[in-house]
């Protein structure tokens, strides 16, 4: 015996539950969709909840209507609510679907062995529905008995040929319920197939791409250094299944002690919609008002975004020699690096188009963006160790141009992810939810892949990475991973945590006393101290930390540098994140000088010309110059401070200092 179930909705999520409780739950602020003149859509990989009179415009779109054959059933729901008020002597309910527990009338189905046994929830259990659910009783027949064939269908008839003879066999026994039933509903039981809604994701096939072997150099390090020895067989084995753990919430106790705590979580985010939500139209405009941008800044980034797409290869990807592609020779100071490490390019490309907020399928650059998603899973290879994305590079660049490019597509993950929640509130969304599901379908595992590699390619002893896997490695090619480590949890991709543990025990071993992180070994250089302060503020430094302050203070005495903008890029968010009046002198330096230093004229307009003596531009060009410079300038909202707001961090600040001043003197 199982009574008739209806689909409520608590405004987030869907659950099947027997009429009977009805009331229960409507007293708990559950309502019926289809009473309400809404429906439940599917596009074969998630729910969502629209007006009915959107129906048809969602059916042109590809989406299937859920509540097609239980629409019926809302209305027999409305009947049973209005006979259990009247049978009882009560008014009319201003809501007539809500009964009293006890009194919402139960329909039965016909005892028969004809009928197969089916759990049944138990009273006032919420069975969810999900797509999976749709999905089995899509592919059930209609008129065999099924589950779905339970469902009053449109026009009153009801379906089965299973059900029809069952009610045959038990017409003599059980007339009076055939005839309740045939101007009712013929019962749907509760079944154990509905699962909690979730996304699953199935990895698409193997890449399978040979690459040719070459000699590895480092053209990006931050001093000239020796090669490191070609890995023949770079990371044959893979490791354990990895743990899911967010970087955020290790607390790290510089000098040595690396360790997860539940008293300390790490830094606090300001948010409570994920990384990317700052960067939506409403929220890029009140950020950079926030936090110390302008509509010259705002200005300078649009124009940089317009040169980076119109100086796009034919096949989605960019390279360092910008000058190759559309531009033919147009824009002077192309980098050396041609045909090389063009997913490392490409890749910096795609970071500065979504840190404005364009996505794989929403704003003006989302062409540009799956072109380039594209040609860097064409230009990566599969290997045990993960997704191998270095490709063909020059020098010892090789590391650099793996961690840039999975970070790349993490990125692109997480913003088509937070996109996918919008879209179940946001009608224009909906339209492109279908191709960003399948999007993500063949994203996400490419981008685990990187990140698999990138921990694979660790320095077991140091911690640390170097030009090849496995190999020692510097405080410049670990800021990197430690990048698309981050980008992975904002992309809720799984990876071990010792990988962080390893990376904190590195920048340990070279930090020097004053606070500074050197290169390879404990040194006072600004350049990898910005970069080793920000590795540990994303790994949980709390802002109170001495290091933290004492870093801080060396970078804010000496300023942004003219000539150095990989150094800017990395202090710039250290800067942020740590806020007060450090932020605030640093900003109206940096911002302005990019502001006033961009092309404004001609075919290079939006870009940034090298000034004289840049660390690193000879090699990678106008093109690398202007990823750095835009990102720089969409840093109020393409990172969201680790600290809570600036001035929140400072008034924080000067508490503690109130508090710890009255407890000395008290002593």
């Amino acid at each position: 015996m199982s009574e008739t179930t209806i689909t409520v909705s608590n405004g987030q999520d869907f659950y099947r539950i027997p009429l009977s409780d009805l009331g229960e739950a409507s007293a708990d602020g559950f309502y019926v969709p289809a009473v309400q003149e809404l429906t439940i859509v599917s596009d074969g990989s998630e729910l969502f909840e629209i007006p009915l009179d959107d129906l048809e415009e969602a059916q042109e779109d590809g989406f299937r209507d859920v509540l097609e054959k239980e629409r019926g059933l809302a209305f027999i729901a409305e009947r049973l609510a209005a006979v259990g008020n009247a049978d009882d002597g009560h008014e009319d309910s201003a809501d007539p679907e809500v009964l009293p527990v006890d009194e919402a009338p139960v329909i039965t189905e016909p005892e028969s062995d004809a009928v197969e046994d089916v759990a049944v929830a138990p009273a006032a259990q919420l069975v969810p529905v999900t797509e999976e659910s749709v999905e089995i009783e899509a592919e059930e027949p209609e008129d065999d008995g099924s589950a779905i064939s339970r469902f009053l269908l449109p026009g009153g008839a009801l379906g089965g040929a299973r059900t029809w003879s069952v009610m045959a066999i038990n017409a003599g026994l059980h007339g009076l319920a055939i005839l309740i039933l045939a101007l009712i509903v013929l019962p749907l039981p509760d079944t154990e197939i509905f699962m909690e809604i979730t996304s699953a994701i199935e990895p698409p096939e193997q890449i399978e791409q040979e690459f040719e072997e070459v000699e590895i150099e480092q053209p990006d390090s931050l001093e000239d250094d020796p090669v490191e020895a070609q890995v023949v067989n770079p990371i044959e084995e893979v490791t354990e299944d990895p743990l899911e753990i967010d970087i955020n919430e290790m607390e790290i106790n510089i000098p040595d002690v690396v360790a997860e705590t539940e008293d300390n979580a790490g830094p606090p985010t300001s948010n409570n919609t994920g990384e990317m939500s700052g960067r939506s139209k409403a929220g890029r405009a009140a950020l950079v008002a926030k936090r110390g941008g302008n509509a010259a800044s705002e200005a300078a980034v649009q124009l940089g975004l317009q040169w980076l797409a119109n100086h796009q290869y034919p096949d989605g990807g960019w390279s360092y020699d910008h000058a190759k592609g559309q531009c033919n020779g147009q824009c002077s100071q192309a980098g050396s690096l041609s045909v090389d490490c063009r997913n490392a390019a490409t890749g910096m490309a795609l970071l500065a188009l979504m840190g404005a907020g364009h996505t794989p399928y929403d704003g003006k650059y989302q062409e540009n963006i799956r072109a380039g998603v594209k040609f860097l899973m064409k230009n990566s290879a599969a290997v045990p160790a993960g997704l191998d994305m270095r490709s063909k590079v020059a020098g010892n660049t090789g590391m650099y141009t793996q961690a840039i490019a999975a970070t790349a597509l993490c990125e692109a993950v997480a913003m088509a992810q937070h996109n996918s929640v919008l879209a179940r509130s946001e009608k224009e969304l909906r339209k492109t939810e279908r191709a960003r599901q399948q999007f993500l379908r063949s994203v996400t595992p490419a981008a685990a892949g990187g990140i698999q590699f990138i921990v694979q390619a660790q320095h077991q002893a140091s911690g640390g990475w170097g030009y090849n896997p496995r190999t020692a490695g510097d405080t410049s090619i670990l800021g990197w991973q430690i990048m698309a480590l981050k980008a992975a949890v904002h992309a809720k991709i799984p990876f071990p945590v010792n990988a962080v543990a390893g990376a904190n025990r590195f920048l340990t071993g070279v930090q020097h006393e004053s606070g500074h992180f050197g290169y390879r070994g404990p040194e006072k250089k600004l350049s990898t101290t910005a970069i080793g302060v920000i590795a540990r503020m994303l790994s949980g430094m709390p802002r109170e930390d001495p290091f933290l302050q004492m870093c801080v203070a060396h970078l804010s005495a000496a300023g942004p540098n003219k000539a150095n903008m990989y150094y800017n890029y990395y202090a710039t968010q250290v800067m942020l994140h740590y806020g007060g009046e450090e932020w605030t002198k640093w900003n109206e330096v940096m911002r302005d000088r990019l502001v006033n230093t961009q092309v404004k004229e001609g075919h290079a307009a939006g870009s940034w010309n090298l000034p004289p003596g840049e660390a690193h531009g000879a090699r990678g060009g106008r093109l690398y110059l202007t990823c750095l410079s835009t990102m720089t300038l969409e840093v109020y909202y393409r990172h969201l401070p680790l600290y809570g707001e600036p001035e929140e961090a400072e008034e924080k600040a000067k508490k503690t200092a109130m508090v710890d001043t009255s407890a000395d003197a008290a002593e």
